[in-house]
């Protein structure tokens, strides 16, 4: 098989998130009067509890807080918020100053470290999630895939052929402290350059719909103009053909009688001795005497 398809699901990440949080209720109620080392266990049990994958109520509950006061509870503290918002890298890095974990907060830490990659890129390569999850072979890293889309944390593709992993959508994960005000600031930049282009935007339309109404009144003022020079060329075509047409037989006599002056000897005669002092009786000597 070239491929693995996700089971079908209409939930979305937020969803998810709800339903993931109902399954954290009956530790929220235990949080109430778990103290000290029982608070511990309390989330040891949480973190380790199937389908229980979100932890950020559980992190404010006062007796969970309260650990971050005690040295020796307070690496669990700090536990619970790599599981509620880091990774897994975040794990390993600091490791030695956390408490162990067993194979299956392994695994689910792992699983939540896949949504946050998701975040950033939806087709991962087998080969970064090997190294992101320092997992040793393909086959350990589909099953864990499989059961992250069985559970519903993702929602997802497994191409064998390929070797990648295409995320279509995702649970959502707690917000880390702060994130939710770098998120805000974004919106708020994002709305500005909303704003901006739109105002931008209705700026250009006003202008193309001035130059259309600049452009409709020079054509209607164009088309007026050429008509009305149609109308004057054709008034004045049929004056003049009326004119000429009375006196054609005049203008015949008169060109005649102008053709006749024009090829007469003294009119030769005139019009060389002008032009080259007299030289012309040599050129034109026929019909004209020294």
């Amino acid at each position: 098989m070239a491929s693995q398809t996700a089971p079908e699901t209409s939930a979305s990440g937020e969803s998810l998130k709800s339903l993931f949080g109902q399954r954290l209720e009956p530790y929220l109620a235990l949080s109430k009067s778990a103290k000290g080392a029982g608070c511990v266990q309390l989330i040891k049990d949480a973190l380790a509890a199937p389908g229980v994958m979100v932890f950020g109520e559980l992190l404010d509950m006062p007796n969970v807080v309260e650990l971050k006061t005690h040295p020796e509870h307070a690496r669990y503290h700090r536990l619970l918020e790599i599981f509620s918002y880091g990774t897994y890298q975040e794990y390993q890095q600091n490791k030695d100053s956390l408490p162990e974990i067993t194979g299956a907060q392994k695994s689910k830490l792992q699983q939540l470290s896949i949504v946050t990659l998701s975040e950033r890129v939806r087709a991962i390569p087998y080969k970064d999630l090997l190294e992101y999850l320092e997992i040793s072979n393909v086959r350990q890293l589909e099953d864990l895939i499989m059961d992250a889309i069985y559970q519903n944390v993702i929602n997802a593709n497994l191409d064998q052929k390929l070797k990648l992993v295409e995320v279509h959508s995702a649970m959502g994960r707690d917000l880390r402290p702060g994130q939710a005000q770098v998120m805000l600031k974004v919106l708020e930049e994002w709305t500005k350059t909303s704003e901006a282009l739109l105002q931008a935007l209705d700026a250009k339309m006003k202008q193309v719909k001035e130059n259309h109404e600049k452009e409709k009144k020079a054509r209607e003022a164009f088309e007026q103009e050429l008509e009305k020079v149609k109308k004057d060329n054709a008034s004045m075509g049929s004056g003049k053909h009326r004119k000429l047409g009375g006196g054609g037989s005049h203008l015949m006599d008169y060109e005649m009688s102008d053709q006749h002056i024009f090829q007469s000897p003294e009119f030769m005669g005139e019009y060389e001795r002008m032009s080259y002092g007299g030289g012309g009786s040599k050129r034109y000597g026929r019909g004209m005497h020294p």
